[in-house]
């Protein structure tokens, strides 16, 4: 494994923070949230800590016990390409001739 750049292990290390501040806003302790995912307390504190080393399936379990499962909805979603919207949009508002019903005189 490669090591990290430092922007890595700050996204690591922020997300840690956030993990560890939803955990104390419930008033729980690391041994309980460790048992919830099947780590014991070492390693969700490594977790906490932003180990790169912790399986994304454990964050996005993590997620789901906060509810925040949906959260993971934008991660590497494809960018909207905002050139292309403004085209789809000018064909979609295109003038349309009114149309007359066949054999009525113009």
């Amino acid at each position: 494994m490669r090591h990290l750049l430092a922007e890595e292990t700050e996204v690591l290390k922020a997300l840690g923070k956030r993990l560890k501040a939803l955990r104390l806003h419930r008033n729980e302790t690391q041994k309980l949230m460790g048992e919830r995912l099947g780590l014991s307390r070492q390693a969700y504190a490594r977790m906490e800590n932003g180990d790169p080393k912790t399986p994304i399936g454990l964050w996005i379990f993590a997620s789901s016990i906060f509810h925040r499962l949906q959260d993971w909805d934008s991660v590497l979603l494809e960018e909207e390409n905002l050139f292309l919207r403004a085209e789809i949009e000018k064909k979609r508002n295109k003038r349309k001739r009114a149309s007359r019903k066949r054999g009525q005189p113009r």
